[in-house]
């Protein structure tokens, strides 16, 4: 066979596969890369879609759009849930406070009989006594703290010398303490009621968070999910090419333009494009995983495939750096919750200086007695016997009480101070320490959320450059590719150049998705970093549960609060050093 006739065949036989298997075209600018391509047949095993895949079975596949994704994991995500009983907990625990200022009320009812030896006939051998008494006590907003009681006794003895036997006595009294220094105020008292309602807060603040994080987590992991199909499908095409090319190959052997050992290069870039085949499913599992267990999905569609419903569409987005950072400083959840932890150390640093103070406190009392029984008089002369002079029951005591036939009263004042008072001093200058931190832990936090939203937006500005760069480097590939196969049917490069640029433009293509990818997560970071992720995926935050938490009424009393006499103080003390 001449050169001239292997040549002749040669060109005839590569004009009939271009007919059957058109080179791949530029893809239009703006548009994702779309694998289209039939792969034929191949001399070398198992082709890239026989290859048996997790997600190869798409006849109980799970259609799942992004807003349904993440509408599912923000009702049934596990780490939502837990911050959902969290906040209900602290609701809880933030009513239990209100417990404090709760009537407490006591009753005891006792009857006792007693016997004993005794040495003088004056004394009594036998005793009886029964008594039913009755208590409220309750804290006050103010800091005080008072008691009403109402106490009822029978006693009765054998004894010669009591005048009354048996007698029924009845006291009805109203005892007062009010704090004047130490422990005095409504913000005092209060003090761990304000702490708990504000703690609730926190933990509000922590479940809006954490559907915060997990939106955003959805919509990463749905948009890793999209690349990896799409990436499945880049190399299932790379796959394609190089069986191609050893088609083409296999034709020059045929007609003497190659020699035979020529066709072990595109056999290995076959097997090793087959690797990267199942490369690709194994990320498809596992990105699926990563979703199901984001929205914690029952255990039988588990096994069912995954196919996202959107596409990488690219819709630019308004960026203002000033308008966004301002706007995150309204709306992020952080930003309430640092304000809210530096008002508890504010409370905690009032309380402690309160507790440097002396104890004063201002004790009231008044009651009122009855006496009623059976009364008696001299010994009758004759007999000897005890005369009965009077003889009434428990209601003649209970009108003397209310009645007011008896009343006594009592003023006082309790003064107490410890010498030192280290521990209290120490306390407090522990708790200003505290407050500084915590303030500027609000002003760190405000700094990492403007830093976030700055790099969010960079992310998305360098995404936009990427997509145009790696568009551009993939339609240069497709072109590259198409010249460096005319130069081999021509005899004018080496199947190892070849299959070097199929792998270049496959990797452009890839590099293209992940660009579109990373932007559109550049985006949903973004989102996340201003905090109104939650308002542009339509998820509405509903608080778990309702928690009725009211203020006192005395709160707005200026003069019952310690705080307001502490800032005159720190007022007049700084107009003295000035």
């Amino acid at each position: 066979m001449t050169p001239f006739f292997r040549m002749t065949m040669f060109s005839v036989c590569i004009a009939a596969t271009a007919a059957a298997q058109p080179a791949p075209t530029p893809t239009p600018a703006g548009q994702s890369t779309t694998i289209t391509a039939q792969e034929p047949s191949s001399p070398t095993g198992a082709r890239a879609e026989d290859i048996p895949s997790a997600s190869s079975n798409l006849d109980n596949a799970l259609t799942l759009s992004l807003n349904e994704a993440v509408e599912t994991a923000a009702r049934r995500n596990l780490g939502v849930e837990i911050e959902r009983f969290d906040y209900r907990g602290t609701g809880h625990r933030a009513r239990a406070t209100y417990g404090a200022f709760d009537f407490f009320t006591s009753a005891s009812v006792e009857t006792s009989e007693s016997e004993r030896a005794v040495a003088s006939s004056i004394d009594a051998s036998q005793s009886d006594l029964t008594f039913a008494n009755l208590g409220l006590t309750q804290l006050i907003p103010t800091g005080g703290t008072y008691t009403v009681g109402f106490n009822n006794r029978r006693e009765g003895s054998n004894s010669p010398f009591v005048d009354v036997n048996p007698a029924y006595k009845s006291d009805l009294f109203f005892d007062f303490s009010q704090p004047l220094l130490r422990d005095f105020g409504v913000d005092i008292a209060r003090r761990n009621v304000n702490i708990a309602r504000n703690n609730l807060g926190i933990s509000e603040g922590a479940f809006r968070n954490a559907l915060i994080l997990t939106t955003l987590a959805v919509e990463q992991a749905y948009y890793d999910l999209l690349y990896a199909r799409q990436e499945l499908e880049v190399r299932r095409q790379s796959a394609t090419l190089a069986r191609d090319q050893e088609r083409i190959t296999q034709i020059r052997i045929d007609v003497g333009a190659s020699a035979p050992l020529d066709i072990l290069q595109p056999r290995v870039a076959i097997a090793t494009r087959e690797e990267e085949v199942i490369l690709a499913e194994a990320a498809i599992s596992s990105a699926e995983d990563r979703l199901r267990q984001l929205m914690n999905l029952p255990p039988e569609d588990w096994d069912r495939p995954i196919v996202p419903t959107e596409t990488l569409e690219i819709e630019r987005v308004a960026l203002d750096t000033a308008s966004a950072v301002e706007r995150a400083m309204e709306l992020r959840p952080e930003i309430m919750q640092a304000r809210l932890g530096t008002e508890n150390s504010r409370i905690d640093l009032n309380y402690l200086r309160n507790q440097v103070l002396p104890r004063l406190d201002l004790e009231l009392g008044y009651g009122t007695n009855g006496l009623a029984g059976t009364e008696f008089g001299a010994p009758d002369p004759v007999t000897g016997e005890p005369t009965i002079v009077n003889r009434t029951g428990i209601n003649r005591a209970f009108d003397q009480v209310f009645g007011n036939d008896f009343p006594s009263w009592s003023v006082g004042f309790t003064v107490g101070l410890p010498i030192f008072n280290i521990g209290a001093r120490a306390n407090a200058r522990a708790a200003e320490m505290n407050l500084e931190t915590s303030r500027i832990t609000e002003d760190q936090t405000r700094q990492e959320i403007a830093v976030q939203v700055r790099q969010a937006i960079r992310d998305i500005e360098t995404s936009q450059r990427r997509i145009t760069a790696t568009r551009t480097a993939r339609e240069a590939a497709e072109r590259n590719l198409e010249a460096e196969r005319k130069r081999f049917e021509n005899g004018m490069t080496t199947n190892f150049n070849v299959l070097l640029i199929q792998q270049d433009l496959s990797d452009a293509r890839s590099r293209e998705i992940l660009a579109q990818v990373a932007y559109l997560q550049s985006v949903a970071n973004y989102h996340r970093a201003v905090g109104d992720i939650l308002e542009v995926r339509g998820i509405a935050v509903q608080t778990p549960e309702e928690f009725n938490l009211p203020r006192s009424r005395w709160e707005s009393v200026d003069w019952l609060r310690y705080d307001n006499w502490s800032r005159r103080n720190d007022a007049d003390d700084e107009s003295g050093t000035n």
